[in-house]
């Protein structure tokens, strides 16, 4: 229960949902209270005086009900908020101080894009799809970056696939958006220019064999490197048609954005990585989240990937994948290597523990178990998969992770294992020729997980349309038939307004699939987990498909029904009272 409250503070929805209460008149005409908002713990609420009237079926309308009703609030033990739009009641003990740590898996359709806002409201943006999925999700939840306030901390390109980099593009363009910092993972694709001519023959960079292993060398690993990069435009402009490669062209871009006080909006662009990030104790760390004192979150973000493995000159390097799993390989593929090579994280909030895999295929799979355990993971029978598991996991396992690749079938059942997650995020869209997520797939991570009932959530699955839907009633169908008024119209004013409007229900229909229907929204305190999704059908009692995880005796998190959640927060909040 939070502190005592006044006019004008801020709260947080109680574990693990809460509901905001309005009156109603019950069958009998008398005033009671009635579920009239569905919230998920964590949400932000407002201490404000009522509203009156705002419920036409409470018609309170004269000072002597107003009076009934401020008495019952009041005798319930229930204080007046504003949240989401809505005016109402919440009981007291259905509110809390603190703020917890949120990720909100965006569906960008097919790609990746996820919104993480710490426990001290930094906010970082980790990939944003393909598509301006991730735009309107943000412009939604931060009423169009107008406040200084919604400054992003940082924007992280894991690696530079089109399904999670170009859906900056829109993020870049959005003059009032700014962030400290944009990470990637070092590549950044480019022609390879000889006396005046461009070929695609290196595009990561160039690659050195040593010892039986192939290298990417020239990494572009900081600030000046990239604005080197791009003033050779030669390097990522072609010559012949003078069409720019799309990464490079991004990048260029928010290299270039300014404020109106002509100072950079985004003034670090550089690589992340295990050797380019807050080195404490040998290991990397998100910077501002290593076990510093100074870190004042509660949250330690451990940079797992890539791992640069330095030459023998101490310049840094990245090796290259092929298409099967190798101890060594002399030879390339372009995307194997850059997905092999994604910006992973292992996030620690208390007891909670988070893994976000990127695109990793099985050989940067298999090159990261030997890399971390020191084993010999390539030769069959040198080590059971169970030791591999067991050595792995002080720094695999976890209690929730983002799946690699979208539900791809290239992983490795050893990998799997060693995560042990008790909940799986796939993010992955409709309009794909893969099938993610895979069948095959699906089944190795429920029998990977942890516990009798181990959790998946798909942005695909979370999101689908109504079978029978009436298409009058939806905003495209509306936006149709103004566009074929403006059509058949002669007049030009007339024109404009209706193509405006048609436009605007578009904006909306988009944005509410994006912000409503499709995102997986998670929430801890670092002991305790909600991941949920909004119900396309939703009642003012129930808005939310909710799911919990609670650890039990003080160990690793498993989940519970939510209904057992409820008894348990039931409790805990008795014995509160009673001590």
């Amino acid at each position: 229960m939070p502190k005592k409250l006044k006019t004008g503070d801020i709260a947080y929805a109680g574990y693990p949902t809460a509901h905001v209460y309005d009156f109603k008149r019950n069958s009998k005409k008398k005033l009671t209270f009635g579920k009239v908002k569905h919230l998920l713990w964590g949400d932000w609420v407002k201490v404000t005086d009522y509203d009156y009237p705002t419920s036409d079926n409470a018609d309170i309308k004269t000072k002597e009900q107003k009076y009934v009703t401020d008495k019952l609030a009041e005798e319930s033990d229930m204080i007046p908020v504003r949240v989401r739009g809505r005016s109402g009641y919440m009981y007291r003990e259905d509110l809390q101080d603190n703020q917890l740590l949120e990720i909100v898996f965006v569906d960008v359709a097919q790609g990746d894009g996820s919104l993480l806002i710490t426990p001290n409201d930094k906010k970082y943006v980790i990939d944003a799809g393909q598509t301006n999925h991730m735009h309107r999700y943000l412009s939604w939840r931060f009423r169009d970056f107008k406040k200084a306030k919604n400054d992003f901390d940082g924007l992280i390109v894991t690696h530079p696939d089109k399904d999670h980099y170009y859906g900056f593009n829109k993020l870049v363009d959005e003059p009032a958006l700014r962030a400290k910092n944009i990470w990637h993972n070092g590549f950044v694709e480019q022609f390879k220019v000889s006396k005046g001519t461009q070929s695609t023959k290196d595009l990561l960079g160039t690659s050195k064999i040593s010892n039986g292993q192939r290298y990417i060398h020239g990494l572009v690993e900081d600030d000046e490197a990239l604005k080197k990069l791009l003033r050779n435009k030669d390097r990522w402009i072609k010559k012949s048609s003078g069409r720019p490669k799309q990464y490079p062209e991004l990048l260029n871009a928010a290299v270039e954005a300014v404020s109106k006080s002509n100072s950079r909006r985004f003034p670090n662009i550089s690589m992340l990585s295990t050797k380019h990030g807050e080195i404490v104790d040998g290991k990397s760390y998100l910077p501002g989240f290593s076990p510093k004192l100074s870190n004042k979150s509660g949250c330690i973000i451990e940079v797992i990937g890539p791992v640069v493995e330095p030459d023998s000159q101490g310049k840094n390097r990245l090796r290259t994948f092929s298409s099967e799993p190798a101890e060594k390989t002399t030879g390339i593929s372009t995307s194997v290597t850059k997905n092999g090579h994604s910006i992973l994280f292992k996030l620690t909030y208390n007891n909670l523990t988070i893994f976000f895999g990127g695109d990793l295929n099985s050989p940067a799979e298999m090159f990261l178990l030997q890399h971390y355990t020191g084993l010999d993971v390539y030769s069959p029978g040198v080590h059971t998969p169970e030791s591999i598991a067991h050595a792995a996991r002080p720094v695999f396992e976890c209690d929730v992770t983002k799946n690699c690749h979208h539900g791809s079938a290239d992983f490795t059942d050893n990998f799997l294992t060693a995560l042990n997650p008790v909940a799986t995020v796939i993010s992955s869209g409709d309009a794909e020729s893969h099938a993610h997520p895979r069948s095959d797939t699906l089944g190795a991570i429920g029998h990977h997980g942890r516990g009798e009932r181990s959790l998946i959530f798909s942005t695909e699955l979370a999101r689908s349309t109504e079978e029978l839907t009436k298409r009058e009633q939806t905003p495209w169908y509306q936006a149709l038939k103004l566009k074929a008024e403006a059509a058949a119209s002669n007049n030009r004013e007339e024109k404009t307004r209706l193509n405006e409007k048609a436009r605007i229900l578009e904006e909306k229909a988009a944005t509410n699939n994006v912000t409503v229907y499709g995102a997986i929204n998670f929430r801890s305190d670092g002991e305790r987990v909600v991941m949920a999704y909004m119900l396309e059908k939703p009642s003012d009692s129930k808005r939310w498909d909710v799911y919990t995880m609670e650890s039990k005796n003080g160990g690793k998190l498993f989940y519970v029904p939510v209904k057992e959640a409820k008894e348990n927060e039931k409790s805990r909040r008795e014995n509160a009272n009673t001590t």
